[in-house]
């Protein structure tokens, strides 16, 4: 385990994320990216039928990802969907989420996606690994570990967070470890959300209309977005640099349209040079005009 590791379990120990309700499974199920059923089909293979998938969802968390594919996989009556998380509270809201849906296509495991080579597991077609690398002391170590278990043909969905949308996060997550030193999580939730009652007008996050989970009132939210001992938020130039250094190219970020510049421009002779850009220089502009991922959600192939 490396340094902070413990740290970063510990916080998710105390408030699994995101919150959720077991019993909200009877009335809704939620769906996002990256997993979706369709947008691996496009992504990752080319528009074909998944098949009987084998998919890993590292770090799964209170199982956004895993119950939306796991679904969609019964749905179809093929497939199965691998968990694993280092959190033990975060895989039991997991668990009861798959049984209140009655799903008996997951596999639930405990431990670190590092420890994969280990598992003796068949490989996975397909890996979903979202909001987790950029917790990691070296990300790319961590990336380099799934594509070792990663089936020939298959590809991953991954989400990081993007720098340009976090303004405001970091200079806030210094100022909290700085107030609070040596203090438990509860004493730094406590007194992070004094201090972000206490903001000026000008405070960057303040100012960012695009964050809202440290406003909602939920203190998962508030402490995976500002209590963090590690993260790290990418531009879109290094989200390829870290694929590239795994032997990996992106197929697309999702939503499309928001890695497209021309969404951005309505001035002829700007959407005319935007569009004979190479396609990585249009993914880097569109952000840059954009100035609002605070995420980027792609997915990767060898």
């Amino acid at each position: 385990m490396h340094d902070g590791d413990q740290l970063v379990r510990d916080q998710y120990e105390a408030y699994p994320y995101p919150a959720r309700d077991p019993a909200d499974e009877a009335h809704r199920l939620i769906t996002g990216s990256p997993s979706h059923i369709l947008e691996i089909e496009h992504f990752i293979f080319a528009g074909g039928c998944a098949g009987n998938l084998r998919a890993l969802v590292a770090g799964g968390g209170t199982g956004d990802g895993t119950i939306m594919l796991a679904q969609q996989l019964a749905d179809r009556g093929a497939g199965t969907v691998t968990y694993l998380d280092m959190s033990a509270a975060s895989l039991a809201i997991a668990q009861a989420r798959a049984k209140a849906r009655g799903l008996k296509n997951i596999t639930f495991h405990q431990g670190s996606l590092l420890d994969l080579p280990g598992k003796g597991w068949q490989a996975f077609d397909y890996i979903d690994c979202c909001g987790v690398l950029h917790h990691l002391s070296e990300p790319g170590e961590g990336l380099a570990t799934l594509v070792s278990v990663l089936a020939p043909g298959g590809g991953l969905g991954l989400m990081l967070y993007g720098e340009l949308g976090r303004i405001g996060v970091y200079p806030m997550q210094r100022a909290i470890a700085r107030l609070a030193g040596q203090g438990s999580v509860e004493e730094r939730l406590a007194l992070g959300r004094h201090l972000i009652s206490a903001m000026p007008a000008g405070n960057w996050l303040k100012r960012n209309e695009y964050l809202a989970d440290h406003l909602a009132g939920d203190d998962a939210g508030f402490s995976d977005l500002l209590l963090h001992n590690r993260d790290r938020a990418y531009l879109v130039g290094e989200v390829l640099d870290l694929l590239n250094g795994a032997g990996l190219r992106a197929t697309g970020f999702s939503p499309l349209g928001a890695y497209d510049p021309v969404q951005y421009l309505d001035d002829g002779q700007l959407v005319e040079r935007a569009s004979s850009l190479p396609q990585a220089e249009r993914w880097a502009l569109a952000e840059e005009l954009s100035g609002a991922l605070k995420t980027h959600v792609f997915y990767a192939v060898r």
